[in-house]
């Protein structure tokens, strides 16, 4: 079938596609309409290089135009454009699904509102559908598709089935009508919403956990803290998403991969911290990637990271290393100026603050403050998995530019921190204005950042934190050992095997059933091949 062509620029080329095929009919019985059948043979011609393609298209099941149809229309209309239809590595990220158009981000975006010729999807009975818009009635919207009613015509739905208003990326992407949006609303505007806040799940539902991150993000950008989403916050969303896309952080994705997989099988990862059991996932590996993160700004003498790793200065008011220092030295990990290198003691630092969150947060990275506590002021509210605030910075001079440099590049592997653990209503919001609630939002947004404040705070304010104060965060062996082959894999070897330290006794047991452990003393232990320990 040739391409169509038209005298009418305002309507994009998939949708004229569409409207000559309008009054195409499914066959009922045996018979099969030809145009629908051959849909995908046109799409197979048109990516003839893509692996998987001629496979997927000649498949049985394209040979029946009883088969539901109307993701294969939006292709065939898509692909005489020349524009790539949805293919991922299933089924369901292949373009005969209709979900896979909202899903698969790689060729299409959410424009997170309507726009005249997007590609619509939408829940509906039975399963999903995809189709293009025609008109947008407020509450409801007209499409035209394939696989409506039957055949390809204008059939109208409810807004509020709207899962995705999709556009190619390879071509020109349009503006976007926005409406206000607050709480009680759903629907893709507020999966833009979600999305762009880092809120999980994206569920398109803008509830008290929404509204509070509206507000946080609101109070970080000097907005007025309504909870609504109107043009300034939408455009303030906007410059949010444009700094994460320009965005990135030291690690690369393989290293990142590679980290992960070693915090996630270590030996501290299944450790029950005292009073608050194991920690969520994602917390261990957040807490490796940002020790990672820090070596490689060691390696390039950005001055936190150096702040961080200076010997112990002896003054037990001030620094953590001091306070600790029977704690470090009982742990095989002192810090003096010739027992120590700069590496080693940003890595002790970080056992220690794997142990510290825990007492703080649980290892919620997205932990709000204390709601018993009165410490409301910007400056002195507490926020992220460290509960420090703001009022830190007047403790080191390598603080103050974090903030600038985080807020200009906001990444900080939240994804990661992210497992295991979801926001509650009491998290996101915060508190008074300025460069406080700035960095609020940002301990939260970007928990590398908060990490990177608290380990300058915790080597010369170490008082801001009462469980350390209390000698309560706890130090484990275990953490610096997991630490030590995130620091391997930074260097560009391989991850030592862990294993007892020189001179210590091993003891390795093999059993059937479960078994009980009494450890004392200075042993190393693993149970069918698992290392544990006594406390």
């Amino acid at each position: 079938m040739r391409k169509l062509r038209t005298n009418e620029p305002d309507a994009p080329p998939w949708l004229l596609q569409m409207r000559a095929l309008t009054g195409t009919k499914e066959v009922p019985g045996p018979e099969a309409n030809p145009v629908i059948v051959g849909m995908t043979d046109t799409i197979a011609a048109t990516w003839p290089t893509v692996p998987g393609m001629e496979a997927y298209c000649d498949q049985p099941a394209w040979d029946s135009d009883e088969t539901a149809w109307c993701g294969v229309a939006a292709g065939y209309c898509l692909s005489l454009c020349d524009l790539m239809v949805p293919f991922g590595p299933t089924d369901t990220d292949r373009f005969g699904w209709a979900d896979s158009y909202r899903t698969q981000t790689a060729n299409f975006i959410n424009l997170g509102g309507p726009v005249f010729g997007c590609i619509v999807v939408m829940k509906r009975s039975g399963g999903n559908h995809v189709t293009f818009l025609e008109e947008d009635d407020g509450s409801t919207i007209k499409c035209r598709g394939g696989n409506q009613s039957n055949s390809v015509n204008v059939t109208t739905f409810n807004k509020s089935d709207v899962t995705g208003w999709m556009w190619p990326k390879a071509y020109p992407t349009p503006p976007v009508p926005r409406s206000n949006v607050e709480e009680g609303d759903t629907g893709p505007q507020v999966v833009s919403i979600q999305n762009s806040l880092g809120i999980v799940p994206a569920d398109g539902d803008f509830g008290p956990i929404t509204e509070g991150g509206v507000k946080g993000f609101q109070r970080a950008c000097s907005l007025s803290a309504d909870g609504e989403v109107g043009p300034d916050t939408w455009n303030r969303l906007d410059a949010l998403d444009a700094r994460v896309a320009a965005g990135g952080v030291e690690l690369s994705p393989d290293t990142i991969a590679q980290i992960v997989d070693v915090a996630e099988g270590s030996a501290i990862a299944s450790y029950s911290w005292r009073d608050r059991g194991r920690a969520p996932l994602g917390y261990t590996a957040g807490i490796a990637l940002c020790f990672a993160d820090a070596l490689v700004r060691l390696d390039n003498e950005e001055a936190d990271a150096s702040e961080m790793s200076i010997p112990n200065t002896g003054d037990s008011d001030k620094d953590v290393f001091a306070w600790y220092k029977s704690k470090f030295d009982g742990a095989g990990m002192p810090n003096g100026e010739n027992n120590s290198t700069e590496q080693e003691r940003l890595r002790h630092l970080f056992a220690l603050m794997l142990g510290l969150g825990m007492r703080e947060s649980s290892g919620r990275y997205c932990e709000g403050r204390d709601m018993s506590a009165s410490n409301v002021q910007s400056d002195t509210a507490e926020a992220g998995m460290f509960q420090t605030s703001w009022n830190i910075r007047s403790c080191n001079g390598s603080i103050p530019p974090l903030l600038t440099e985080f807020w200009a590049n906001p990444l900080g592997y939240r994804e990661q921190f992210q497992n295991g653990v979801s926001p509650d209503s009491n998290d996101l919001d915060n508190f008074g204005s300025g460069d406080g609630a700035q960095y609020q939002f940002l301990s939260k947004y970007a928990p590398l950042f908060h990490a990177l404040v608290t380990g300058v705070g915790l080597r010369f304010l170490r008082q801001h934190w009462g469980p350390i104060n209390r000698s309560e965060a706890e130090l484990k062996k275990d953490a610096d050992t997991m630490l030590q082959a995130v620091q391997e894999i930074v260097a560009g070897s391989e991850p030592p095997v862990p294993g007892p330290d020189p001179g210590q006794a091993r003891v390795d047991i093999t059993a059937a059933e479960p078994v009980t452990v009494n450890i004392q003393g200075d042993v190393w232990v693993t149970v069918n091949g698992e290392h544990v320990t006594g406390d």
